[in-house]
C-alpha cells in the first residue's frame, strides 16, 4: 500500500443503523435527524423560492414563503437537537462503560464484559 492510501474503511460514510458504533468507527446519525434535516432543507428551498417569486411582484406568495420557511427552520433545528442528544447519550454511555473496565483498585484496564480485574481479581463496577 503506498503512502496517502487507506485500507478498505479509510473513507466509510458515518453509519445511521448503530452497526459498528462499538468499534469506534465514527458518530452514528440517527436516522431521524437526517429525515428531519432533509425534509426541513428542502422545505427551506421551496419557501426560498416562494420568496423569489414574491420578490418578483406576484402576489400572495409573500405568507405562503413566510410560513414555509418557519416550518422549514423549525424542522432543521429539531433535527439538529435529536442528533446532539444522541451524541451526549453515546458519549456518556461511553465514559460509564471506559470507567466501568478501569480498575478501581490497581488502575488495570480490562476486557469489555468482564466481571473481575485480570490483574488483581478485583471486582469491577
Amino acid at each position: 500500500m503506498e503512502d496517502g492510501e487507506g485500507g478498505p474503511d479509510a473513507h466509510q460514510p458515518p453509519r445511521m443503523d448503530g452497526e459498528g458504533a462499538e468499534e469506534g468507527r465514527g458518530p452514528v446519525i440517527p436516522v431521524s435527524a437526517v429525515i428531519l434535516v432533509s425534509v426541513g432543507g428542502m422545505l427551506l428551498f421551496l419557501g426560498l423560492s416562494f420568496l423569489l417569486i414574491a420578490g418578483l411582484g406576484v402576489g400572495g406568495f409573500r405568507i405562503p414563503a413566510a410560513l414555509v420557511i418557519a416550518i422549514a427552520a423549525v424542522m432543521m433545528m429539531l433535527g439538529w437537537n435529536v442528533w446532539r442528544r444522541a451524541r451526549i447519550a453515546r458519549s456518556e454511555r461511553e465514559m460509564r462503560e471506559r470507567d466501568r473496565l478501569l480498575c478501581d483498585y490497581c488502575g488495570g484496564q480490562n476486557a469489555e464484559g468482564a466481571v473481575q480485574c485480570q490483574f488483581c481479581g478485583a471486582p469491577l463496577r
